[in-house]
């Protein structure tokens, strides 16, 4: 834009497309920081994405190994108890041990002889019979 104003002559400076081409420069040179700014951001961005998906992809990993190790051990100790299980079906049920305690104070082994003790008796008996 050009001011014409009456009676005065125009001011020394600057002519207008100057004025305006210099503005304009400087404007382009703003954007252009911007956008290197803006492009440095991104970047930025960027690689830190990259970081943490790569410490993602790592630790996803790392607790799927642990999951396998915990599922093995989960059905080590599953076998492990069914073992149990089956040693304990085994055993002798309380009614069980009822009909042979009953059938061990029957019988009194307490009372029963060793065999070298039968062996004395007979001697005895034989010799007292020798003797008479």
């Amino acid at each position: 834009m050009v001011k014409i104003v009456m009676g005065k002559k125009p001011a020394m400076g600057v002519p207008p497309i100057q004025g305006d081409s210099e503005g304009v420069t400087r404007r382009l040179k703003i954007l252009e920081e911007r956008l290197t700014t803006t492009r440095n951001k991104i970047q930025v961005l960027e690689q830190n994405m990259l970081h943490k998906q790569k410490s993602a992809y790592a630790e996803a990993k790392t607790q799927s190994f642990e999951i396998t190790e915990l599922k093995k051990e989960v059905n080590e100790v599953r076998d492990k108890i069914l073992i149990l299980v089956k040693e304990l079906e085994q055993f002798a049920k309380k009614e069980e041990v009822g009909v042979l305690k009953r059938y061990i104070d029957f019988w009194n082994p307490i009372r029963f002889v060793s065999k070298n003790e039968v062996e004395d008796v007979v001697r005895q008996a034989i010799e007292k019979i020798r003797k008479e």
